[in-house]
């Protein structure tokens, strides 16, 4: 073989790899897809995931206090809290989450988020 065949082999599996990554990456929510947030082992709300381009904002309330998430194209992300609720961060530190085997935790606030619904079979373990 070539070395010009064996580059284009290479080429070829390395677009492919990527463009699979990508695909996989990007799996939009299905329809009954929902964002669970649980407070004190408890849920206390559930919001239907949208897979829209547009940015919506959710208030949500914990104690005497609010909490937002941010969702945009089937994946949501909790927006940062004052440092006197949340000193660390760590949960709007964690960024955007898109699948149901991804949380968002809050410790000092017993907060977690969630995503209900999906069919993740890429995260199945066989």
């Amino acid at each position: 073989m070539k070395k010009v065949e064996k580059l284009l082999i290479i080429g070829i599996v390395l677009i492919s790899s990527i463009l699979l990554g990508a695909m996989t990456l990007a799996k939009p929510a299905q329809a009954n897809a929902s964002i669970v947030i649980v407070i004190d082992n408890e849920v206390k709300h559930r919001i239907p995931l949208m897979v829209e381009e547009e940015m919506q904002t959710y208030e949500f309330k914990f104690g005497e206090q609010t909490g937002y998430l941010e969702v945009k194209n089937g994946k949501v992300r909790m927006l940062e809290m004052p440092k006197e609720i949340c000193p660390e961060g760590i949960c709007s530190e964690t960024g955007w989450i898109a699948r149901s085997s991804q949380a968002i935790v809050c410790l000092p606030n017993k907060i977690i988020v969630t995503i209900q619904g999906l069919d993740d079979k890429n995260d199945e373990i066989l």
